[in-house]
C-alpha cells in the first residue's frame, strides 16, 4: 500500500512541527487510536535519566556546600573574643 504525496507531506510537516521523527509521529498516532499509553523514546528516557541523575549530584553537592559553611561558621565563632 502506498500513502498518498499529499498525505505523506502532510504527515512530514506535522512531524517536523512537532519535533518528531515520522516514525515517531505515526506511532503516537497508532498509540491513540489504539488507546495504548504513549512510550518515552528510549533517547528521551536517557536524556530524562541523565537530567536526574544532574540534578541529584548538584543537590548533594549543594546539601555537602552548606553543611561545610555552617562548620565554618560555627568555628569562627568559637573563635571570637567577646
Amino acid at each position: 500500500m502506498v500513502l498518498p504525496a499529499e498525505l505523506i507531506n502532510a504527515i512530514k510537516l506535522r512531524a517536523q512541527q512537532r519535533g518528531q521523527s515520522i516514525t515517531a509521529y505515526i506511532s503516537a498516532l497508532a498509540r491513540a487510536d489504539l488507546d495504548q499509553p504513549a512510550a518515552i523514546a528510549p533517547p528521551l528516557q536517557e536524556r530524562l535519566q541523565n537530567l536526574e541523575d544532574r540534578l541529584q549530584r548538584l543537590e548533594q553537592q549543594l546539601s555537602s556546600d552548606s553543611d561545610s559553611d555552617s562548620d565554618s561558621d560555627s568555628d569562627s565563632d568559637s573563635d571570637r573574643v567577646v
